[in-house]
């Protein structure tokens, strides 16, 4: 049973990082669009309707796997100085209290987040303004990244148990 939870958590690692290198290819993507956008509007004034709406949503994607590919590799910012001056009890105590957070957090992203991306496909809901993008692509993607959150951050919160 624990190698079988060893195993599962171990491709959710891989799944993180391999989602992770992939999508940083979108940060490229976005200088790509915003140096068009910056030509065209500066050099030949014409500017575009399509690459601030394009260049959000990329973002948004890029947003929500960058947090789970950070917890992966525990990249995440800690501010520790005064974390390791408490005595044990109160640091299992903050431990715990980070634990639920988290958990809370994710599993009202989760919920919210199902219930936000349904209505979007439901509705067929796509952006304000004349480039009218779809939304719900990356609506649909908001619970489905805060699970894989939630798996990741369950993983390094049991590896790094004190």
């Amino acid at each position: 049973m624990l190698k079988g939870i060893k195993s599962f958590f171990n491709l959710i690692d891989t799944m993180s990082g391999k989602i992770g290198d992939g999508l940083s290819i979108l940060i490229i993507i976005i200088m790509f669009f915003t140096t068009i956008e910056v030509v065209l509007r500066y050099v030949f004034n014409s500017p575009t309707i399509w690459v601030w709406p394009l260049s959000r949503q990329i973002f948004g994607v890029y947003i929500l796997f960058a947090g789970i590919y950070a917890m992966s590799k525990n990249a995440h910012i800690r501010i520790e100085v005064i974390y390791n001056l408490l005595p044990g009890k109160i640091k299992q105590a903050a431990g715990l209290l980070s634990i639920l957070s988290f958990i809370s957090f994710m599993g009202v992203l989760i919920w919210q987040g199902a219930w936000m991306g349904q209505n979007s496909l439901a509705s067929g809901e796509t952006a304000h303004g004349a480039f009218r993008i779809p939304l719900y692509p990356l609506k649909i993607l908001i619970p489905l990244a805060a699970v894989l959150f939630l798996l990741e951050g369950i993983h390094i919160l049991s590896k790094n148990k004190d």
